[in-house]
Order: structure tokens, then sequence, then C-alpha cells
């Protein structure tokens, strides 16, 4: 075989390849893709290991970042999924509750939350946690 027709062969099996590959490009568009998961539903995924800590019912109150104002979109988006995420329980947006569910985006040190009266039951990561009034009940 002379080294011409080699060439000649090896460009139309390169070419071939070009082709069977944006084949195999063109059909995976027909097979069905898992949909991307949405921000709620990982939203809802920080709360799944909070469900197994707290009771079936009740009333528990939600605690995010002290310097989120109240009618921020965002900080209220975020308490409406809390609560999506917690049902049925009741989640009030307030920390005069016994048991408190968190949603921190900035670090809060637990001695800090000491200092306010909250005794860290169990921590979540990534802002989750539950903290539990210590004056919950005392006048």
């Amino acid at each position: 075989m002379t080294p011409r027709s080699v060439a000649a062969v090896l460009l139309v099996a390169f070419v071939s390849f070009l082709s069977i590959g944006k084949f195999f490009q063109q059909i995976s568009d027909f097979f069905v893709k898992r949909p991307p998961i949405d921000g709620v539903t990982q939203f809802t995924a920080r709360y799944q290991p909070v469900r197994s800590l707290l009771p079936d019912k009740g009333v528990i109150g939600y605690m995010t970042d002290p310097a989120a104002a109240a009618d921020e979109v965002n900080a209220t988006a975020e308490f409406y999924l809390a609560q999506y995420a917690l049902a049925p329980i009741v989640v009030v947006n307030s920390s005069n509750q016994r048991y408190v569910v968190t949603n921190f985006h900035v670090m809060v040190t637990t001695g800090s939350m000491a200092d306010q009266g909250f005794k860290l039951v169990r921590e979540f990561g990534n802002g989750v946690a539950v903290f539990e009034n210590q004056q919950w009940g005392q006048k």
C-alpha cells in the first residue's frame, strides 16, 4: 500500500468517526434526562435531618441572620420554605418558643447564642441548627 492510499484510508476513517460521534450526540437529545434539582428541593433537603429531632406536631420558632431585615424578600421566602420543609409542625418567625430552628448565612457562634439564652441542641451544618430557648416558660 502506498503512503498516499494509507493517508486516504486514515482520512476516510477519521471523517467516519467524526460522523458517528455527531450522530450519537444528536440521538442523545432524544433520551429522557433527569431534571435538574430545583432550589426548593435543595433548600428543603437542608431541613430533612431536623425533622427527626422535632416532635410530630407543635410550634417551633425560627431565626435567621440578625442583619436580615424582616421585609427582605429572600429572608421571607426562606422562612416560608422552612415552614414548608418542616410541616406539619407550625414554624413561627419568632425566637419566643421552646425550640428554635435557625437558618444562618453568616457564622453565629454557640457562645453568642448562649448569651441570648439559647442552648444548642444539635447543629446540622449549612446554618441549620436547633436551639432550646432557656428562657421559655420563665417570667
